[in-house]
This record gives structure tokens, C-alpha cells and sequence, in this order.
């Protein structure tokens, strides 16, 4: 059997690791979840479901008895490991190269279609 108040402690750190690594805000654990979407792999996403559904197992107190400690510290470390290993600060960079790269993409585009119709009507 598990204490729901040391329970809500872990749930209460991992959502804060979301919204910090990930962006990912919420109300709820599941709605962090949805929100980060993608951003995490498969198998920290189905971490994470099963972490939801210990949550509503830990507040029925009769099926608080089926949720022991291991599968609650294995579900963190799998839905944790990702998180960890993301860099912020690298996550930032590469969005704003990413951007970017597709308006200088777009500029460059506009220009040979400028080029072209230049050329077409004879200005060139």
C-alpha cells in the first residue's frame, strides 16, 4: 500500500519537470501529459497513463491496496529518464534556428519568384 500524500508529492514533481523541460503546463498530470504530447517518447508516454491510473487508484481507498511503491518508482523513472536528459536551453535554440531557417527560406523564394516575373514581363 502506498501513502497518497507521498503519492501526490512524486505526481506533483514530475509535473513540475514537464512544465520546466517541456512546457508542458496543467491542472493534472494527464493534462501535462496531453499537452506534451510528442514531445516525449512512447514509452514515457504510456509511463505516464499508467501514472494517471494509479492516480485514481490511490484516491479510492479500497484499490489504494493494489498500487505498490515499485510500480510507482518504476513509472517515474521511465516517464523521468527523458526528462532528464532534455536541455532546455539547447531546446530554445534550435526553435529559434528553426524559424529562422524558414523565413530565410521563404525570403529566398519570394525573391526567385520576383526574379522570374521580372524576367517573364520583360523588366529584366
Amino acid at each position: 500500500m502506498i501513502d497518497p500524500v507521498i503519492f501526490q508529492q512524486d505526481i506533483d514533481a514530475v509535473r513540475t519537470k514537464l512544465r520546466i523541460r517541456l512546457g508542458a503546463r496543467g491542472k493534472t498530470l494527464a493534462h501535462s501529459l496531453r499537452r506534451a504530447g510528442r514531445s516525449l517518447p512512447k514509452h514515457a508516454r504510456q509511463a505516464g497513463g499508467r501514472l494517471v491510473q494509479m492516480q485514481k487508484m490511490v484516491a479510492h481507498p479500497r484499490l489504494r491496496r493494489l498500487v505498490t511503491r515499485g510500480q510507482v518508482d518504476a513509472a517515474l523513472a521511465d516517464l523521468s529518464a527523458p526528462l532528464n536528459v532534455i536541455n532546455v536551453k539547447e531546446r530554445r535554440k534550435d526553435r529559434l534556428l528553426g524559424i529562422t531557417a524558414s523565413v530565410v527560406f521563404s525570403l529566398m523564394v519570394l525573391g526567385a519568384g520576383i526574379i522570374v516575373f521580372m524576367r517573364w514581363r520583360g523588366l529584366l
